[in-house]
């Protein structure tokens, strides 16, 4: 039901305006009288005329009495309203029934109030509530009768306009607030379906590489692939980068280690330094150096065990093998024979030297090149044997003596009439020999011979073995 004062829509059944006070009725009178709602009207309690209002009959409150001044309500207080509370009891009514009046006189009831159970109160029509109090939400005392028990006090409380601001406020908050969650929720699904935000990375390690680049192409990634040697079998994936699981959008490269397998490089003919680097480079862990005699430079390599381009795994035995120069070996102190074989052996031509010594006489002194020479096989090497000069020389007086028949020593010629024995070798080329002569000297044609003499005959001899004086 709409107020006819401020057109607040108020319950079905309200008997006053719950914005402004206002009494409500059905037909906008109130008790037979008419209410302009024209623009600009004022509230009918303002316009009501009162010699038109006929008496008013409450029973029990002085019924049969007139009302002097011709006001509605007769037994009120100063404001003229009345408050007593209705009876419990419901009161005997005359064939009218209570609050019943005749506005014409003409003995027929216009209209009634039956007020039965409802604590109400009549508004005095000149009265105009206080709108500020009630817009407020504050609670107003209404004046009571004069005479009469004050009825209980009761609040008369508007709605309070900013109250139901605030409600319909939350009820947006509220509203947003779910739409958010549902947006947020199908986000979430949308998102674990991979419907935006990009693709989950499948992991794809161990697969084979063109598998696993089929698959991740079929994404929409882009794959990038990196041979990484290993003793997997090729073609596998060891590795992938982003990691598998990460989410990652459309067109985001991927970068596979596909295993590569592992082979012997070519290293003949590097350094031993050089082939060393090789075979780390490619993984091998288990290398062993090797030596053998060559005329190459030394350290370089000559062979590698598995052959080049071999396929092998890491922990495989790779054997190099290097270069190393021929050297004269050290033959000082054997015989000469066997310094000769010795010689042979480590891939030279040998042949003999002679050099006086005091070494013992056919052993080998030294050589030449000397002893740890680094020399190509197949060149020559000379061994010097040791020669004694004594023996030399002594063999030299020995058999010249035995030969010479005669010597001549300071002037004198003599005759060896024999050796006695061995010439002893004196040092400085210098031999002793114990021989008998007897001097001889010819006169007039006839050679004379003195006494037989044992006598000691020294020869010098030079380098080249010639005797160079004899004493």
């Amino acid at each position: 039901m709409n107020c006819p004062k401020c057109s607040f829509e108020n319950i079905p059944g309200a008997k006053f305006c719950s914005e402004c006070g206002s009494p409500l009725t059905d037909s906008g009178k109130i008790a037979g009288l008419s209410v302009d709602r024209s623009a600009g009207a004022e509230a009918p309690r303002g316009d009501l005329d009162t010699s038109k209002i006929p008496d008013i009959k409450i029973p029990g409150v002085n019924a049969d009495e007139e009302d002097p001044s011709g006001d509605i309500l007769d037994q009120t207080g100063d404001d003229g309203f009345d408050f007593d509370p209705i009876d419990d009891e419901e009161p005997e009514y005359g064939d009218w029934g209570p609050y019943a009046y005749d506005p014409d006189g003409d003995a027929e009831t216009k209209r009634i109030q039956d007020t039965r159970g409802i604590d109400e109160f009549l508004v005095e029509p000149g009265y105009v509530p206080p709108a500020a109090v009630w817009k407020t939400g504050d609670t107003m005392e209404m004046p009571k009768v004069e005479g009469a028990a004050a009825p209980a006090k009761k609040e008369f409380k508007a709605p309070d306009a900013e109250k139901k601001r605030g409600g319909k406020a939350k009820l947006v908050i509220i509203g947003l607030v779910a739409v958010a969650i549902v947006c947020a929720a199908a986000a979430a699904i949308t998102y674990s379906m991979e419907l935006w935000g990009g693709k989950t990375i499948p992991n794809v390690e161990g697969m084979q590489s063109q598998e696993a680049i089929d698959e991740l192409e079929s994404l929409g990634f882009s794959v990038k692939t990196v041979d990484v040697k290993s003793d997997d079998k090729e073609g596998r994936v060891l590795l992938m980068d982003p990691m598998a699981g990460s989410r990652m959008e459309e067109g985001v490269e991927i970068v596979l280690s596909i295993a590569a397998g592992r082979y012997v490089p070519n290293v003949v003919g590097m350094t031993q330094d050089e082939a060393a680097s090789a075979l780390a480079a490619e993984g091998f862990e288990n290398v062993e150096i090797a030596t053998e005699k060559s005329n190459e430079a030394e350290g370089t390599v000559l062979s590698v065990d598995p052959a080049a381009e071999s396929k092998a795994i890491s922990t495989q035995k790779i054997t190099v093998t290097v270069a190393e120069a021929y050297t004269v070996p050290d033959v000082a102190g054997v015989s000469e024979s066997e310094a000769l074989q010795a010689l042979s052996d480590a891939g030279y031509e040998a042949y003999s030297v002679y050099v006086y010594s005091e070494s013992p006489e056919g052993t080998a002194i030294g050589t030449e090149p000397e002893s740890g020479s680094k020399l190509d096989a197949g060149s020559q090497v000379a061994i010097q044997v040791a020669k004694s000069r004594a023996n030399e020389l002594v063999a030299l007086a020995n058999e010249y003596l035995n030969g010479a028949g005669t010597i001549e020593i300071g002037g004198t010629t003599y005759e060896i009439a024999s050796v006695d024995g061995s010439a002893s070798y004196k040092g400085d080329n210098t031999t002793a020999s114990a021989v008998s002569v007897r001097a001889m000297t010819t006169l007039d044609g006839e050679t004379v011979y003195g006494s037989l003499k044992q006598r000691t005959v020294t020869i010098v001899w030079s380098d080249s073995n010639d005797i160079e004086s004899i004493s």
